[in-house]
C-alpha cells in the first residue's frame, strides 16, 4: 500500500548561518576544495571581496537541507541550481522552496537562497516525489 503527502505545502523555507570559518574549514576538507578564496582573509581581500567567499556547492547543499528537512532524502528525486552571487563568511542564508504545480504524484518546487541583505545567491528547482511507502520510504 502507498501512502501519498497530500497536498504537499505551497512554500517552504530554511534558514542556515551565520555561515562560519569552521564551516568553510570543514566543507573544504570533505570536497577537496582549498581555495583560499573561501578561507583566507586576505586571499579575499585581494580579490574583492569583504570576507572569504561561501563554497557555491555548500550554498547549494544547503538547498538540498531544505528539501530533506521537509520531506527527507528518499523524496528528493532532482535538483538544479544555478550560481548567480556568492556569499561571504558571516552571512546568514535564507533558501525558500515555492511549490509551482504536482504532476504523476511529483510536486515540482521552485528554488532560491537569499542573503541577509537580500541578493539573490541561487536559483533553482527540485522535484520531490509524494509517494511513500507505509515504511516512509519514497518510490
Amino acid at each position: 500500500m502507498n501512502v501519498v503527502l497530500n497536498p504537499p505545502p505551497a512554500s517552504i523555507r530554511l534558514e542556515c548561518g551565520p555561515v562560519t570559518a569552521l564551516d568553510l574549514a570543514l566543507y573544504a576538507a570533505s570536497s577537496s576544495d582549498h581555495n583560499p578564496l573561501h578561507l583566507d582573509d586576505e586571499i579575499a581581500l585581494a580579490a574583492g571581496f569583504e570576507r572569504p567567499v561561501v563554497h557555491g556547492m555548500l550554498t547549494m547543499a544547503f538547498a538540498a537541507r531544505l528539501l530533506t528537512a521537509h520531506f527527507g532524502a528518499q523524496a528528493l528525486r532532482s535538483l538544479e541550481t544555478r550560481f548567480v552571487s556568492v556569499a561571504q563568511r558571516g552571512a546568514r542564508i535564507v533558501l525558500t522552496g515555492t511549490l509551482e504545480r504536482t504532476e504523476d504524484l511529483i510536486a515540482h518546487y521552485a528554488l532560491s537562497a537569499h542573503n541577509d541583505a537580500g541578493e539573490l545567491l541561487i536559483s533553482g528547482s527540485a522535484q520531490i516525489s509524494l509517494r511513500m511507502s507505509e515504511e516512509g520510504e519514497a518510490k
